[in-house]
């Protein structure tokens, strides 16, 4: 079992996630035009957080609590999840995309070892 204060966590990294998905695919409803630093670190991100994933799923989990993990991968794909059906992305201003984009990898690199260190 999962500490119940990092539960959480996941399902936001899972919604970045989602929200970087949509940037990569050419899905964003973006306006503004973002950089090329930003989008470098954006697909930087997007590449990294299912590495990020395992890896925490594998040492929440641990040798004898499989259950944990599987907590971790069933909220993150909850957030996913549910950013993808409600389009929760028009809920963001163009500002506030690009600061996700930019912030992405620092937020999902903390998120995960959070729960990775105190799931």
């Amino acid at each position: 079992m999962l500490n119940p204060l990092v539960i959480p966590i996941m399902p936001f990294v899972g919604a970045i996630a989602a929200n970087l998905n949509e940037l990569v695919r050419g899905e964003s409803q973006i306006k503004r035009s973002i950089g090329m630093k930003t989008f470098a670190s954006a697909s930087a991100a997007f590449a990294s957080v299912w590495f990020m994933l395992l890896v925490t799923a594998i040492y929440t989990g641990g040798d004898n609590n499989t259950i944990a993990g599987i907590e971790v991968i069933m909220l993150f794909l909850a957030g996913l999840g549910v950013y993808t059906a409600f389009k929760l992305g028009r809920f963001l201003s163009d500002d506030m995309q690009v600061w996700l984009y930019r912030l992405a990898l620092p937020v999902m690199a903390v998120g995960c070892a959070v729960v990775a260190f105190l799931g």
